[in-house]
């Protein structure tokens, strides 16, 4: 039963109809759904990408693990809007519930844990490394445990959660209904001519049990909280002088005010809903239920409730990949900079061309003359438009450097310190970005990046490395443990056995390679380093020659530093 076509006809019948006239909204829930499942993937894309930068470090899994959840409620809230499905596609959409509120309830949780990566306390560390394994797999069990075992106590899943009713439509007249948990439907089905340009439709609509309510809050009280608590942390880690965990921590706080704002517009369109029917979404909230006019507004509002949900998942997707990464992957600000702007002129651009050529439809029946006010400003508007789109996503994903990338720019500081780039300096730069695997579109942008902004000749590589943490990679990030001149024979010490992984007083070049610092340089660079360290080219280093190797190179750093 409930055959709708196929999926082209399906759509384009849906999306085709949308009339702000008569409320026929259900086209423009589809779409909404769409890009939840669009959200969802580009979310598992930025946990990739938080995930490849650091696979070891424990701030990386968990952070990677918040985007998936975030992605996995994404790709849930708005499932069973996605495509008129079949009855039969009800013993999915139930369980998907579950997942749903099982990882609104491992976010609040997440959200509390995530502050602990910036409290400098032993109970703190201890809470934050477990998520380098444990954690990992251990919260979504206990979370999953809990929604089970709270679901039972309140009557099971589909009372404590709230039921999912289904119905089909074929013509105008009675229709077809029933609910996920097989009871039948509290009103009888009717298809009314108001929405006859639809059908064939089916559609799922859910409702809100008392676990749900509690479960759709409280991912907001878990922002507020680390948003507090970060924000905390924040005064104390600006006053130990770390410019590069202080601009993380700075992003990571924003990121949680965005969650904290766009929940909040959840939760006031979700009491709106509350203030026109007289209580919560239930099984008699339907379209199709006669007995129950649903007012327009309800029917455009009911949708911002998940909406919210999938735009403070991508804010805040965004803004902790750049927090986490921004030091270790090249010109990743700059990429998330340009997602965050295409991403939203695309999205304002295509609801401001809803609007307005459903206005005009209604009002002069001539939708077109909508396409034409929205799209002619848009393409004369584009430039102006995009740079105040650009300025803001600065603000918020303020310009960032890799280490190599900071290297690269100390570099060119000095070479420019007279105000030009000799030939024989231009060498000397070519060969570093090589050294440091960055490639020549990249060299341009960080070029004109440093000629544009108000650095000074005489201090500019200091203020680099205030502005944008410690000074980039070279031999003193692989000698030391620091990353700075000067060192001890202790740095020098730690550095080596921490190098040498199987513990025989000798490093191998695959131990050297994958060291945390020296695998972050391209492989040729790799190889040159371990080659000029290796002083008697017997294939491995000895800790004598890496004791002379360091105590040269910061020689040589502390002269050039002068």
């Amino acid at each position: 039963m409930a055959d709708v076509g196929g999926p082209l006809s399906y759509y384009w019948r849906m999306i085709s109809n949308v009339d702000f006239e008569t409320g026929t909204f259900m086209g423009y829930w589809n779409l909404l759904a769409i890009f939840s499942i669009l959200s969802s993937i580009f979310l598992i894309f930025l946990s990739y990408l938080v995930l490849r930068a650091g696979p070891q470090k424990t701030k990386n899994r968990f952070m990677a693990l918040m985007l998936f959840t975030e992605s996995i409620r994404c790709a849930t809230s708005m499932l069973f809007w996605l495509y008129g499905w079949p009855e039969s596609f009800l013993a999915v959409l139930e369980p998907a519930r579950v997942v749903y509120y099982t990882m609104s309830l491992q976010l609040f949780m997440l959200y509390i844990v995530a502050a602990t990566f910036y409290i400098e306390k032993q109970w703190a560390k201890q809470i934050s490394g477990f998520f380098r394994i444990h954690g990992l797999y251990l919260l979504p069990i206990v979370c999953f445990v809990i929604i089970l075992f709270s679901s039972e106590l309140l009557g099971g899943r589909t009372v404590a959660i709230g039921d999912i009713s289904w119905v089909y439509c074929q013509e105008i007249g009675v229709g077809y209904g029933t609910t996920a948990s097989g009871a039948d439907l509290p009103f009888d089905v009717s298809c009314s001519s108001r929405y006859s340009a639809l059908y064939p439709i089916s559609m799922a609509s859910v409702a809100i049990g008392p676990l749900a309510r509690i479960l759709l809050f409280i991912p907001l009280i878990g922002a507020v909280i680390a948003m507090v608590s970060v924000g905390s942390s924040q005064k104390k880690i600006k006053q130990s002088g770390d410019s590069s965990l202080i601009g993380e921590v700075r992003a990571v706080r924003l990121g949680f005010i965005g969650k904290t704002v766009l929940q909040i517009s959840s939760t006031l369109a979700l009491f709106t809903i509350i203030g026109i029917l007289g209580q919560s979404p239930s099984m008699e909230t339907s379209v199709f239920n006669e007995a129950l006019e649903v007012p327009t507004l309800l029917i455009a509002v009911g949708p911002l409730i998940p909406t919210t949900v999938v735009l403070a998942a991508l804010f805040e997707g965004l803004v902790f990949t750049y927090a986490v990464i921004k030091n270790d992957m090249f010109g990743i600000d700059e990429t998330l900079r340009k997602t965050f702007i295409t991403a939203t002129f695309a999205g304002l651009g295509a609801v401001l061309f809803l609007v307005t050529t459903e206005a005009m439809e209604s009002i002069f029946n001539q939708g077109w003359i909508g396409g034409v006010i929205i799209g002619l400003p848009l393409i004369v508007l584009r430039k102006p438009i995009l740079n105040r789109l650009s300025k803001f996503s600065t603000k918020i994903l303020p310009e960032s450097h890799t280490n190599e990338e900071l290297g690269y720019l100390e570099m060119y500081a000095l070479a420019k310190k007279d105000g030009q780039i000799t030939k024989n300096e231009r060498s000397m730069l070519d060969l570093q970005a090589r050294s440091y695997g960055i490639d020549f579109e990249r060299v341009k942008y960080l070029e004109s990046w440093y000629d544009g902004e108000d650095i000074s000749s005489d201090s500019g590589i200091t203020n680099l490395s205030e502005r944008f943490g410690k000074s980039g990679i070279n031999l003193m990030s692989v000698f030391g443990t620091t990353g700075e001149a000067p060192i001890d024979e202790r740095e020098i010490r730690e550095s080596f056995d921490m190098m040498d992984t199987n513990k025989d007083s000798v490093i191998s070049h695959d131990e050297f390679a994958d060291s945390p610092e020296v695998s972050k340089l391209h492989p040729k660079s790799r190889d040159e380093m371990f080659n000029e360290i290796d002083l008697n080219q017997d294939g491995v280093l000895q800790y004598h020659e890496f004791k002379k190797m360091a105590q040269i190179t910061e020689s040589h750093i502390l002269s050039e530093s002068e």
